[in-house]
């Protein structure tokens, strides 16, 4: 009885509903594109097939919510996503209406993983037109963001690894406006035009808080210990994005060292007396410091028990071999000083 009355409400629902398109013209094109976008050699040359990708499903959820109920459901039309997810493994695509509103625009993420995923964020109006789209790298996800009045949600685009603890990051705020275009309200790359390179994030409250590495000259990828800054952003009042309240340095040790050391390589190689001085305030360990020394990229290391005390590591081109030395840096009333210096293969 059971498989009966199923029976009949399909057919019921196929004469008072308008017939969506069929999907295997559309799942066909799309496999083909899922294989050309995945075989593809570099990821620069596969923008068009990622554009027409996209288009694909944009076409597939329109017809479904210009067909009205059952079609237009956001549970019908995720199973006619997960369709075409299950044509390629590489492609992932969700569909919300936030709040359940029946006015509330749709908002889709969709991710295709060719190597590091590429993300695109979708917001459809109720009658199917693409109101608002954005791609960037990475992995995106959304949360609701906590504003009395206001329809609004924060996008987070989390990409390729970029130290130790650190992977980028890319933030937008989004308010959803019924039967008006969407607005992005703020947008990471205002605070940081160069990038994020984050590691921690939360968001709760109204307040969004991102810890991240600052590249500063002597900065080297994968070290710990280096300078971490974190900031505190609120949507202060009578603003429609967001601004940052506080500011929280962390390590900030390393930041000096690194000034310090900077200034020291590039005076060492102009031979400029006066600044070696300052830097290095002892004659004989100046006088044993050849003009060819350059810094390394090998980590810094704090001197356990002594966190005054710094050993930078650094390089001298001599008959044709690297040799490997050693700086001791500590810091006094002044700032950091070189107190030693040696070759470690002598």
């Amino acid at each position: 009885m059971r498989v009966l009355a199923a029976m009949v409400l399909v057919l019921v629902l196929n004469e008072s509903a308008p017939a969506v398109a069929p999907p295997s013209d559309r799942l066909d094109h799309f496999r083909e594109l899922a294989r050309r976008y995945a075989e593809a050699p570099e990821r620069a040359a596969n923008a068009p097939l990622l554009s027409e990708l996209w288009s694909v499903v944009d076409a597939e959820i329109g017809d479904n919510l210009r067909s009205g109920a059952p079609y237009s459901s956001m549970a019908f039309i995720q199973s006619r996503l997960d369709a075409f997810s299950d044509e390629w493994g590489g492609a992932s695509f969700k569909v919300t209406d936030l709040d359940g509103g029946k006015r509330a625009p749709i908002v889709g993420l969709f991710t295709l993983t060719q190597g590091e995923p590429r993300s695109s964020l979708r917001i459809y109006d109720r009658a199917g037109v693409l109101l608002a789209a954005v791609t960037h790298e990475g992995q995106l996800e959304f949360r609701a963001w906590s504003t009395a009045g206001a329809r609004q949600f924060l996008a987070k685009w989390t990409g390729a690894p970029t130290g130790a603890d650190a992977r980028t990051l890319r933030l937008e705020l989004w308010r959803l406006r019924v039967q008006a275009t969407p607005v992005r309200e703020w947008s990471s790359d205002d605070a940081f035009p160069d990038g994020i390179a984050a590691t921690g994030f939360s968001a709760r409250g109204g307040q969004l808080v991102v810890r991240y590495e600052p590249h500063y000259p002597g900065w080297k990828p994968g070290c710990a210990d280096q300078t971490e800054q974190e900031d505190v952003y609120r949507q202060a009042a009578g603003s429609t994005g967001l601004v940052r309240a506080q500011r929280r340095v962390l390590n900030g040790w390393h930041r000096e060292l690194q000034s310090a050391v900077t200034r020291f390589f590039v005076a060492l190689g102009a031979n400029d007396r006066q600044t070696m001085a300052a830097l290095a305030p002892n004659p004989s360990l100046r006088a044993r410091l050849p003009n060819e020394l350059q810094a390394d990229s090998v980590c810094d290391d704090r001197v356990a028990g002594s966190p005054a005390t710094a050993i930078v590591a650094a390089t001298r081109e001599h008959d044709g071999l690297r040799v490997p030395w050693s700086l001791t840096w500590r810091r006094d009333s002044r700032g950091w000083r070189l107190t030693a210096a040696a070759p470690m293969l002598e």
